[in-house]
């Protein structure tokens, strides 16, 4: 494997990232711990008169080092009473310097309406002590307020610039979230554009060989030329299917360099074979178009047009039964393209449900697929049982919608 083909190493994360929890609360008790030592010490060595009570601040201090991470506010009262004291009774020692750890750690975790209270507090508190001591004449210790003060707007930056990052994080988390849903929502959509074209291509074909085959069956001994005719328009709807498969197949496998195949779609200038297919079969068909030349529709809406009527079609060989007489009408009506199929066959048996057979979708997916087809558009669909004998489908566009962009 060559330099290139070598994956570069992950980034390790910032040295203070990388400590647990436990190691910095044990850094945390080993820094009060020090602070204590180091007071007593310093109280040891100037031979302190007041050795007791130091000691007894520098623990308060420490406990409040201690307890920073779990409970800040707590330790800011530790702190803020340590230094308020120690300030007052003129101890100018090693405690002052640290108020700035709980007032950053208050600041660094909670909200501005909840630290910068704690902070005025604290303030006002040490100020106070400050002013003592100057009333007293000993050192005053001004220097702990001015620590305070930087204390609380470093941890204010921090926090609002953990705050920014989480955003930034979340927004990439939501964007990567829809990107993935929109790549779902497109599978989805062309599953279904795939099945729909699948089942329009098989439905219909096989309908037709499913007919013409039981009609050559039927008369291949007394009638060889009606047997000739059927075994005829059998190979040529079979070769028809074909011919659509392998198109359909043809666009799931190519690659996204190559081209798409050129053959145009089915439109109007494919009705007139569909219904010969069907007169084939058997069925007496008449076709009307009246206000829509080919070419005048965008190619999505002569394919869905051919599509409907194929559908419609192939119910009228599955359930019409007989030599049913068959009328594909498609006009143009007040803005509103119309497609109508009439026929005076059995029509569409009801389910035990009362629905038509087709409206649901465990025993047929063709009226589904044509109403989602006419929805596509925007238009209005129906299918039914005709009074006077029959099924009609009656489908309206909105003409703006059918034409090309």
């Amino acid at each position: 494997m060559g330099a290139s083909d070598q994956i570069p190493p992950t980034p390790r994360p910032p040295m203070l990232l990388r400590f647990t929890p436990r190691r910095l609360q044990a850094i945390d008790v080993g820094l009060a711990l020090l602070l204590v030592l180091t007071t007593v010490h310093w109280a040891f060595l100037k031979g302190h008169n007041r050795s007791g009570q130091v000691f007894v601040l520098a623990a308060i201090a420490g406990l409040s080092i201690v307890i920073r991470r779990r409970n800040p506010m707590a330790a800011l009262v530790l702190m803020t009473v340590s230094v308020g004291l120690a300030t007052a009774f003129g101890e100018n020692w090693a405690i002052d310097p640290l108020v700035a750890i709980p007032i950053y750690q208050v600041a660094s975790v909670y909200e501005r309406r909840r630290s910068l209270p704690a902070f005025v507090v604290s303030t006002a508190a040490l100020s106070l002590a400050s002013a003592s001591a100057a009333l007293t004449h000993r050192p005053a210790g001004a220097g702990v307020v001015v620590v305070v003060v930087a204390g609380w707007f470093v941890g204010d930056s921090v926090r609002v610039r953990r705050t920014y990052i989480a955003g930034i994080a979340e927004q990439a988390a939501q964007r990567q979230r829809s990107v993935a849903e929109r790549a779902q929502r497109s599978v989805a959509e062309e599953r279904l554009l795939i099945a729909r074209e699948l089942h329009d291509v098989l439905a219909h074909s096989l309908s037709v060989i499913a007919v013409q085959s039981g009609v050559g069956r039927h008369v291949i001994d007394n009638q060889p030329d009606e047997a000739k005719k059927a075994l005829a328009a059998v190979e040529a709807t079979s070769r028809s299917a074909l011919d659509e498969l392998r198109r359909m197949l043809g666009l799931l496998r190519r690659d996204d360099q190559q081209a798409a195949p050129l053959a145009p779609a089915h439109g109007l200038s494919a009705l007139e074979a569909l219904v010969e297919q069907v007169k084939a079969a058997g069925f007496d068909v008449d076709l009307d178009v009246q206000g829509v030349t080919v070419g005048t529709l965008s190619p999505a809406a002569e394919l869905s047009i051919y599509r409907i009527v194929q559908e419609a079609l192939t119910n009228v060989v599955n359930h019409a039964g007989g030599r049913a007489t068959v009328r594909v009408e498609i006009r143009d009506e007040a803005d509103a393209l119309v497609l109508e199929v009439n026929d005076d066959g059995r029509g569409m048996p009801p389910t035990a449900s009362g629905q038509l057979a087709g409206e649901g979708q465990e025993t047929h997916h063709g009226i589904v697929g044509m109403r989602e087809r006419v929805a596509l558009f925007g238009g209005s669909f129906s299918a039914e049982t005709r009074l006077e004998g029959g099924f009609r489908v009656l489908a309206r566009f909105p003409f703006e919608s059918l034409l090309p962009s």
